[in-house]
């Protein structure tokens, strides 16, 4: 049995992407659902979809925050399995997405590991990076990115 790590931002793109590399890998496999907390207090944080709040210099404040996000991340990935239609292991993390990603697919075992690409233009790769290429680079084991485009206007 092979174990495939799922990744999410809390987006519905990632709930997508996730969605078709389950349909595309098939639903034999141990199955990972991984959500990476970005620390409060990251130049980044202020910069994606699960995030709410500012950056913070206060460590008890930073602390209260990464916790309320990783509260808010367990939920949603418990809500994954009846989703997905799989019995996937919820794992919270927190740092930066592309490195956690890598480390956990090294730490776990995993055989493949799926992440979505939301098509970002360049100025975005360039001012916030991309958590796909870095996985694609990075990781232990073969990548699987689900390339989707954002339907919603705006």
């Amino acid at each position: 049995m092979s174990t495939v790590l799922l990744t999410t931002d809390g987006s519905d793109l990632a709930l997508a992407a996730m969605a078709k590399g389950v349909e595309l890998l098939g639903r034999e496999h141990r199955f990972l659902a991984l959500s990476v907390v970005p620390p409060a207090f990251a130049p980044s944080a202020a910069i994606g979809p699960m995030d709410s709040h500012p950056m913070v210099a206060d460590p008890a404040l930073e602390d209260a925050l990464e916790e309320e996000d990783r509260a808010e991340s367990t939920g949603e990935l418990a809500q994954l399995n009846e989703v997905l239609e799989v019995s996937a292991e919820a794992l919270v993390e927190t740092g930066e997405p592309g490195p956690v990603i890598c480390e956990v697919a090294a730490r776990m075992g995993a055989d493949v590991v799926v992440v979505g690409s939301h098509g970002h233009g360049w100025l975005q790769r360039v001012l916030i990076g991309s958590v796909s290429k870095h996985v694609l680079q990075h990781a232990p084991c073969p990548v699987l990115v689900m390339r989707l485009e954002d339907t919603e206007e705006g």
